[in-house]
């Protein structure tokens, strides 16, 4: 009775691990096909948008490729707010050189999709805490040099 059970526990166990192992491999099997079916949807996109062919999709193509109903919408369904078509392209010109290269467009809407993952919501944290210290330095020197005061001696980084 006793080596029976476990015998078929261990069998449990072994097909337990199996299927987990499989699963983790499905899971990145399906994260792999994801960003591929993602870079193939960017290259149609930015193909129709760089009108010039130059490499790059200036703002004036954007927004005429943004004037699309169906192109809107699709980038809407990946959670994407398209309404300011400023604000979006300036998002996606990762360089800040007032164009949208291939690379920038693929990585950039990878960014922005979705809700802010929790990592990225820390690592804002993190860095706005450096450059609060960082600006506390600065009028600290200030303060001290009698050039510049903040309005009721305030602090922006708590003693």
């Amino acid at each position: 009775g006793f080596s029976v059970v476990s015998v078929l526990t261990g069998v449990f166990i072994q097909e337990t691990f199996k299927v987990a192992t499989t699963d983790d491999r499905v899971m990145m099997m399906s994260k792999e096909r994801q960003r591929k079916v993602h870079a193939k949807k960017m290259a149609i996109l930015f193909t129709a948008a760089d009108e010039d062919g130059d490499g790059f999709i200036d703002l004036g193509e954007f927004r005429r490729a943004l004037a699309d109903t169906e192109l809107r919408t699709w980038l809407s369904a990946m959670e994407l707010d398209v309404r300011d078509e400023t604000a979006f392209f300036t998002l996606l010109d990762l360089d800040g050189d007032g164009r949208i290269s291939y690379s920038e467009l693929l990585e950039g809407v990878a960014q922005l999709k979705g809700g802010a993952r929790s990592e990225q919501v820390v690592n804002l944290q993190h860095s706005n805490r450096e450059m609060r210290q960082m600006l506390q330095l600065v009028l600290d020197h200030l303060s001290e040099s009698q050039q510049w005061r903040l309005p009721h001696d305030e602090r922006l980084v708590p003693a």
